[in-house]
C-alpha cells in the first residue's frame, strides 16, 4: 500500500517527486496545508531518492492527512479490494429485508469493518429515498458513526455531492432531517446547489436559518439568502459586522462572508475592506479558501477591482496550483480569463481561458459556472453561428436556473465598457 500512498501525494501535488527540489516543494506544500513540517530528508527516503529506511508512523499519518484521511490507517481502510457489486447487493438487501434495528446494526458493523462506508451510505440512503422511508433517513444521520468529524475530507465531499444530487432529484422538505447536525454537516453545507437556490435549496435555506441556532451554519444561510436576493435582482442589505474577518471560522465560509458585505460596500471602499481582510488571514495567505466564492462574486459582479485584488495576492507564490484542489483553481482561472478580457491582455486571456475546464467543477456549482462561462465563449466568439448556438444554450440555461440576474442583456453588455 505504500506505493499506492506515493501514488496519491503524487497525484494530489501536480508532479512526480523524483529530485530534491520535488521534495522541498511537498515539504513546504504539506507546512502551508497542514502546518506539519515534514523534512525534505525525511521525504527523499521515502521515495528512494536518499537511501531509504523504513517511515514511521508520523511520515505515513502525516502523508495521509495531506490526501484527505484521518490517518495511515484510515487510508488502508479505505483502499480495501472490496467488490462494490457485493457492497450494493447487501445494501439492496437491507434495505428490503430488515427492520429499522437491522438496517441501523449494519451500518454500526460495515463503518467497524473498514469496508467503503461512504459508498455504502450514499447506496443506502438511495435507496430509502426511492421508498420515501425519510424518517430511517434521520436516523441514520443521527449515529455518531455519521459525525462530519469522522470523515476525512475527500470522503465528505463524496458524500455530501451524492447525496446532494439524490435529494435534488427527490426534493423533500423534512423539519426533523433539516435540524439534524450530521445531515447538515454532510451534505447541506457540502453540497451548496447553486441549481436550486429559487427552488428546494433556497427553502432549506430559510428553515435552517430560523430554526438552527449553530453559529456557523446560521451565518452560511444568512449569506445563501442575501445572494438569493441579489440573483432575484432585489436590494442586498450586509447583515454582517466582523464575521468576514474572523479567523475561528470556515475560511470558505469567510469568503462567502465578505463577499455579500462587497456587495454593498462602494466601489472607493472596497480595497480598504479587501487589505483589511487579506491582513487578518495572512497566516493562511496561500489558501485560496479565503478567496473561493469571492473569485465567483467578482465574475458575477464584473468587480475588477476585486479580481485585480485576488490574482495580485496568489501572482507571486504560484506554488498553490501544484497542490490545491484542482476544482477549487478552475473557478480561479475562469475569473482570471475574464479579468484579463476586460483589460484586454490577449496573451494571459488565451493562458487562462485554456486551463479552464467546464468539467472540472463541483455537482452543485455546474450550471451556475456554465452560465458565467458561456457568457465569456459569447463574447470571445467570432462567428455569427457559433455566438448563436452559444445564446440559445444560454438562454435555456436562464430558465433552468430562473435567475432573474442572468438575462440576454447580462450576456450581450458583459464585456461592453
Amino acid at each position: 500500500m505504500i506505493h499506492i500512498l506515493k501514488n496519491k501525494v503524487e497525484e494530489k501535488i501536480g508532479t512526480k517527486i523524483e529530485n530534491r527540489g520535488d521534495c522541498e516543494l511537498l515539504s513546504n506544500a504539506i507546512l502551508d496545508v497542514l502546518d506539519i513540517d515534514l523534512s525534505y530528508n525525511t521525504i527523499r527516503r521515502f521515495y528512494g531518492i536518499a537511501p531509504s529506511t523504513k517511515p514511521n508512523s508520523k511520515t505515513l499519518n502525516t502523508l495521509a492527512l495531506f490526501i484527505g484521511y484521518n490517518s495511515y490507517v484510515h487510508f488502508l481502510q479505505n483502499y480495501n479490494t472490496e467488490d462494490r457489486k457485493t457492497l450494493s447487493q447487501s445494501v439492496f438487501k437491507a434495505a428490503n429485508n430488515f427492520s429499522d434495528d437491522e438496517i441501523i446494526s449494519l451500518i454500526k458493523k460495515v463503518k467497524r469493518s473498514g469496508d467503503d462506508f461512504p459508498s455504502f451510505v450514499v447506496i443506502l440512503v438511495r435507496e430509502l429515498l426511492h421508498d420515501k422511508n425519510f424518517k430511517l433517513i434521520n436516523k441514520i444521520f443521527n449515529l455518531k458513526e455519521l459525525v462530519f468529524n469522522s470523515f476525512s475530507y475527500s470522503e465528505v465531499l463524496f458524500i455530501g455531492n451524492s447525496i446532494g444530487l439524490l435529494f435534488r432529484k427527490n426534493y423533500y422538505f423534512d423539519t426533523v432531517l433539516l435540524q439534524n447536525i450530521n445531515f447538515l454537516q454532510c451534505v447541506f453545507l457540502t453540497f451548496v446547489d447553486y441549481s436550486s437556490i429559487n427552488g428546494y435549496y433556497g427553502e432549506w435555506a430559510a428553515y435552517i436559518n430560523e430554526h438552527v441556532k449553530v453559529k456557523e451554519t446560521k451565518l452560511f444561510t444568512t449569506a445563501l439568502l442575501a445572494f438569493k436576493k441579489l440573483l432575484n435582482n432585489q436590494k442586498v442589505t450586509h447583515p454582517f459586522n466582523d464575521e468576514p474577518f474572523d479567523t475561528s471560522i470556515n475560511p470558505i465560509l469567510n469568503s462567502r462572508l465578505l463577499s455579500v458585505k462587497i456587495f454593498t460596500t462602494k466601489e472607493h471602499e472596497i480595497l480598504e475592506v479587501l487589505n483589511q481582510y487579506a491582513k487578518t488571514h495572512k497566516k493562511k495567505a496561500g489558501l485560496i479558501d479565503y478567496y473561493f466564492e469571492l473569485v465567483e462574486s467578482a465574475i458575477l459582479t464584473k468587480n475588477i477591482i476585486l479580481m485585480k485584488f485576488i490574482i495580485e495576492t496568489f501572482k507571486t507564490d504560484r506554488r498553490f496550483e501544484l497542490y490545491y484542489q484542482k476544482k477549487h483553481l478552475n473557478s480561479f482561472y475562469l475569473m482570471c480569463a475574464f479579468y484579463y478580457k476586460l483589460i484586454d491582455n490577449k496573451t494571459e486571456k488565451k493562458k487562462y481561458a485554456k486551463l479552464f475546464n467546464i468539467e472540472e467543477n463541483w455537482f452543485s456549482y455546474q450550471d451556475y459556472l456554465q452560465i458565467l462561462h458561456l457568457v465569456y465563449l459569447y463574447a470571445d466568439s467570432k462567428k455569427t453561428a457559433v455566438k448563436n448556438k452559444i445564446l440559445n444554450e444560454y438562454l435555456i440555461l436562464c430558465k433552468k436556473l430562473n435567475y432573474p440576474y442572468f438575462s440576454k442583456t447580462y450576456l450581450l453588455n458583459y464585456f461592453i465598457a
